[in-house]
């Protein structure tokens, strides 16, 4: 009897044991299951969509990750990631804006973002990208959309002229001459908007005198007063005569309709225009080719610009679930989502655009193929102090093109401005 109650014992013991055990492996096992969140901040509302596909995406990869994407009113964003950043509350990965700008360095100075070059591969985002997020000869952020500025036409009125995409400055002269005997506007222009008229000025300039020279100029080895510079002043001021009457009185808003309803044969824009231009008009067939070169045989480059990046929080909590989320961001897979969701033009190589969108297509054929090096608007050195080429440009575009001041004074009044700060033009 005695015998059999200590059995019974041991037999109680190891059942305990057992039961246990399997608790604990149970209670691992549970733990390993539970998905990991990971937070995201932006000030994009498009992006919501985005956020959900990527998720959908790395769980059929196997990672057990939760995105949970919190967009807020863009104005008041900045505000609101720094103070958490400070605070110690933001989220795991967050909407930075591009570089060189001040809000971005203060954010790197002050410790608040990882350098991802160690971490994942950006080998699918090009190098002209990846200098608008680089600082310190690292890289900060991965990039999510890239711009792209040129000329915009009307494929129809070209057709009807048998006019091909122009490759020489003269060619479009000549184009805009045709048009304007027939009774046709060939440019509409928003010059009441001063930042149109600097972007104007900023994508001439990369293609001609192109984005070697801009280099040598970010050295101060030219100056803005060069021919160079001011012949590009010249040219527009020249183009000006086959612009819409009292082109200095309108607004974007203007020239986009004016633009979709078949007003006029071309405008100096963006690819973001697109999708209002087809609100406006559903049957509106346009086209895109980068402002022509001076010289035959001289090839084009294109003024791509970096719209935002994706940095990562040194005090995430999940920063492998995190890590893992933007190595995805840098693939074609996610690029294919973004551009699918948003409809518009992702900054990674390699991803399949939407097959309904041929201008956006061609444009991001064109962005990492031709893309200029060296500029001097958005994204350029020429940024980073007070004034820039930007503000100056945005205030003396309007008073050249009224006639108040020459090419020249134009060129003049950019050297004198950065000389004030840069110290290459000194």
């Amino acid at each position: 009897m005695k015998k059999a109650m200590i059995v019974l014992l041991v037999l109680f013991i190891t059942a305990g044991f057992i039961f246990a055990g399997g608790q604990k492996d149970q209670a691992q096992t549970t733990a390993a299951d539970k998905p990991v969140t990971v937070t995201i901040w932006g000030w994009r509302t498009q992006d919501a969509d985005v956020w959900k596909q990527t998720q959908e995406a790395l769980q059929a990869k196997g990672d057990n990750i939760v995105i949970e994407y919190e967009s807020f009113v863009p104005a008041e964003y900045d505000s609101k990631a720094l103070l958490s950043l400070q605070g110690g509350t933001a989220s795991d990965i967050f909407y930075t804006r591009r570089l060189p700008g001040a809000r971005t360095q203060g954010l790197i100075d002050n410790g608040f973002l990882v350098p991802l070059d160690n971490e994942i591969d950006l080998n699918n985002i090009p190098e002209t990208t990846l200098n608008s997020i680089r600082s310190g000869g690292k890289v900060w952020g991965v990039p999510f959309a890239n711009q792209v500025v040129g000329i915009f036409y009307n494929k129809d009125i070209f057709a009807k002229y048998g006019f091909a995409e122009p490759e020489t400055w003269a060619e479009l002269i000549t184009i805009s001459k045709k048009l304007k005997a027939d009774g046709i506007t060939p440019f509409m222009i928003p010059g009441k908007a001063g930042w149109a008229l600097a972007m104007q000025h900023a994508m001439v300039g990369v293609s001609t005198p192109g984005s070697d020279w801009i280099g040598k100029l970010a050295k101060g080895e030219a100056k803005f007063t060069d021919p160079e510079f001011v012949n590009v002043g010249r040219r527009l001021n020249d183009l000006k005569q086959y612009y819409q009457k009292d082109f200095i009185a309108n607004s974007t808003d203007e020239m986009s309709a004016g633009f979709a309803l078949e007003q006029a044969a071309m405008v100096f824009y963006g690819i973001w225009g697109g999708s209002n231009w087809k609100e406006l008009n559903p049957d509106f067939n346009y086209g895109y080719f980068p402002v022509p070169v001076v010289n035959k045989g001289d090839k084009p480059s294109v003024y791509v610009y970096m719209d935002g990046s994706y940095g990562l929080n040194p005090i995430s909590a999940n920063k492998e679930a995190a890590l893992k989320v933007l190595e995805f961001t840098a693939s074609p897979a996610f690029g294919t989502i973004f551009s699918n969701v948003t409809g518009e033009m992702t900054a990674v190589t390699g991803a399949d655009l939407p097959k309904d969108k041929p201008v956006l297509q061609e444009c991001y054929a064109t962005a990492n193929s031709i893309a200029a090096e060296n500029m001097y608007w958005v994204g350029s050195v020429f940024q980073n102090g007070t004034p820039t080429v930007y503000s100056i440009l945005r205030e003396k575009m309007q008073s050249m093109y009224l006639g108040d001041i020459t090419p020249e004074e134009l060129a003049k009044d950019v050297q004198d401005g950065l000389a004030t700060w840069y110290k290459p033009l000194q």
